[in-house]
C-alpha cells in the first residue's frame, strides 16, 4: 500500500503527459489511470483533493472536448 501512495504523484505526472500527447489512445489510458487514482483516493479518504485535481485538469484542458467526454463517461467529474 505504501508503494502505491508514493507512486501517486508519479501517476499524476503520467496522466498529464498522456493528455499532452492529444492522442485518443493516450486519453483512454489517462482516464483509466485517473480511475485507479480515484479508487486510491476513496480508500484513503482523500476524495476532496482528488476532485480538486480533476477540476483543475478539466479547467486546464477545457478546449479538449474528446478528453472531457471521456472523463464524463468515466464518472470523473
Amino acid at each position: 500500500m505504501i508503494g502505491l501512495q508514493r507512486s501517486t504523484p508519479r501517476r499524476r505526472q503520467r496522466v498529464a503527459g498522456m493528455i499532452e500527447t492529444k492522442k485518443p489512445k493516450e486519453y483512454n489510458a489517462a482516464v483509466a489511470l485517473l480511475s485507479d487514482l480515484k479508487a486510491l483516493a476513496e480508500r484513503d479518504g482523500d476524495m476532496e483533493a482528488f476532485h480538486r485535481r480533476v477540476r483543475q485538469l478539466r479547467e486546464r484542458h477545457a478546449r479538449k472536448p474528446s478528453l472531457l467526454d471521456r472523463l464524463d463517461r468515466a464518472g470523473l467529474g
